[in-house]
């Protein structure tokens, strides 16, 4: 009696399972239960999801190389015409002059162009300073009572900068910040001179950005010294005289010397000279971080720092819009210093911009300062 009951249990379960699976047939044979039939249902589903979401994966799979294969391609045309056609000749040629004045990465413009082209747009772009500035012009006033140094932030499109103004020309100093084995951050000159602020001046060798900061590659005359460069040779000098006028112009070193220069680097390019506006472009110079020095007619001080290289906060700017900045201070004379990752400007115990490497100062090979 019990067995019938359990056969005819067997049975009702059947036919309720296959009213729920109309399409599908329990074989009916002793011994065969439901439990072994859902079991083997159950692997028979796990095979075939397993089987189906081994197809979707391959789908996606070649859905993403589909996708990347199209990006690469449309990659390729794109910088086939950005470098090899005129239809983005505009930024072409800022971006070669952004790769081409950076130490270490040139590479950017040279993978894609010939030192030919890349010449040509260097030389179409270049600065030529042709005027020296006239120091007669700039008149240093005694003040009767000190003035306080200020720093601006000021913004424009694309970066964040701030300006120094230093009423008292007479103490802004140019001084060596190279020890024995290497350059000095811009923090440790500052203090070592018992000075208020400064910024960095020159530039100096940086092989893969790794750079000491105490190797000089350009001219440099320290009190009336000759410390790097030929005496025989002009170069672009960004000077000081002893009485704090900013003398620009390309002299040798006898010459410097003759005009009145007391120290100088050489760099540039000189954006105003004698009130003239040198910067026509405004590719020229690419779009970097920045450092700058400038001086009203009546001896004021002009320092311009620009942070960049850092999307999102600032990427940096060209020589034409550091031109327009010093404009609106009223600089008479101004020039470019060593930017990028050396830009720094320190004031009243702390660094003021935010440098464009996470390691913050870098050793650098000599600074203006600002005496107290």
């Amino acid at each position: 009696m019990k067995l019938d009951t359990i056969e005819n249990d067997e049975v009702k379960d059947r036919e309720k399972f296959q009213e729920n699976n109309s399409t599908k047939t329990i074989p009916k044979k002793r011994g065969y239960g439901l439990d072994q039939y859902y079991e083997e249902e159950r692997i028979a589903n796990q095979a075939r999801k397993a089987k189906e979401n081994k197809k979707r994966k391959k789908k996606k799979i070649f859905l993403c190389f589909k996708i990347l294969l199209v990006l690469i391609i449309l990659g390729i045309v794109f910088i086939f015409l950005f470098f090899k056609t005129n239809l983005f000749q505009k930024y072409k040629e800022l971006w070669v002059q952004t790769a081409m004045t950076t130490m270490n990465h040139q590479y950017l413009a040279t993978w894609f162009l010939s030192d030919e082209e890349i010449a040509e747009i260097m030389k179409k772009l270049e600065v030529e300073n042709n005027e020296n500035s006239n120091s007669d012009n700039v008149m240093i006033v005694e003040l009767e009572e000190e003035k306080e140094i200020t720093v601006e932030r000021i913004t424009g499109k694309g970066y964040v900068g701030f300006v120094m103004i230093v009423p008292d020309a007479s103490k802004v100093k140019l001084v060596d910040g190279r020890l024995s084995g290497r350059g000095s951050k811009l923090s440790e000159i500052v203090k070592k001179n018992n000075a208020v602020g400064g910024i960095n001046a020159g530039g100096f060798a940086d092989p893969d950005g790794k750079g000491s900061g105490n190797i000089l590659i350009d001219a440099v005359i320290m009190n009336k010294k000759l410390i790097s460069g030929n005496k025989s040779t002009r170069y672009s000098l960004i000077g000081l005289s002893e009485e704090g006028k900013l003398i620009l112009g390309k002299y040798n070193y006898q010459e410097a010397i003759n005009v009145g220069i007391d120290s100088a680097v050489e760099f540039g390019p000189f954006i105003i000279v004698n009130g003239n506006n040198q910067i026509q472009n405004s590719n020229a110079g690419g779009i970097h971080p920045r450092m700058a020095i400038g001086q009203k007619q009546d001896g004021t001080m002009i320092f311009v720092s620009i942070d960049g290289r850092q999307p999102g906060y600032s990427i940096g700017t060209n020589l034409l819009e550091l031109q327009n900045i010093f404009e609106r201070y009223d600089a008479y004379n101004a020039a470019n210093l060593d930017g990028g990752s050396s830009a720094t400007m320190y004031y009243d115990g702390k660094v003021v911009n935010k440098t464009s490497t996470p390691m913050g100062e870098r050793y650098l090979p000599n600074a203006f300062i600002i005496e107290k």
